[in-house]
């Protein structure tokens, strides 16, 4: 891996493009992270955009891969694994005989190694790094947003706010998402811990 630099355009391809040419590297080659973005009035609307970028030569991505493998040999588990690489993510697809127990308690090995994973890793690659085991999360993502479509009903029926019980990050994402497309209702978590609470509600010009 290369040194970081900075960069700043109007938009992130412009952006991607000037770090790219600048290690003189193809652009599929670079990984960069988002730093800020701005908008300046000086006369007309100018959007600025900072980016973080530097050059791999895919050692980041070997390094996690060596540590899930250490991961799954230190919890003595049967499981596989495979790295599927997207544009703005790198998803961690687990499958095996012990599948179960990544799924056990709503999920929380699962969770507990997504959290480790992009804390270890994903500066470093820069991507979001997700863990999928037997399509859990897209079938969870598909209850928790009936739910979230069920309880918004509810709360414009009757107009009283609804409390959720304790969500982990993932979990909230999905009703702040549903949630999001109603226009008269907000949502909002409340807490310091990695589980936090969410609230429901109507929103006062709604």
């Amino acid at each position: 891996m290369s040194d970081k630099k900075e960069f700043v355009a109007n938009s992130l391809k412009e952006a991607i493009q000037k770090a790219a040419e600048d290690f003189g590297i193809e652009e599929d080659k670079l990984k960069y992270r988002i730093i800020t973005e701005k908008t300046k009035y000086f006369g007309h609307k100018q959007r600025e955009i900072f980016i973080e970028a530097w050059s791999s030569d895919g050692s980041e991505q070997k390094g996690l891969e060596d540590f899930v493998k250490l991961l799954i040999d230190e919890m003595k588990m049967d499981l596989q694994f495979e790295l599927e690489s997207k544009s703005e993510f790198l998803r961690v697809n687990f499958s095996g005989e012990d599948y179960k127990l990544m799924l056990y308690q709503n999920g929380n090995l699962l969770n507990a190694a997504q959290y480790l994973l992009n804390r270890l890793f994903a500066d470093d690659i820069g991507k979001k790094i997700y863990c999928e085991c037997e399509n859990y999360r897209k079938k969870k993502e598909a209850e928790l947003s009936s739910q979230a479509h069920r309880f918004a009903r509810q709360v414009r029926r009757n107009g009283k706010a609804i409390q959720l019980p304790e969500l982990n990050p993932f979990e909230r994402r999905i009703i702040h998402m549903t949630i999001n497309k109603y226009m008269d209702l907000e949502s909002k978590s409340d807490g310091d811990n990695f589980l936090k609470v969410i609230t429901i509600r109507k929103k006062l010009n709604g």
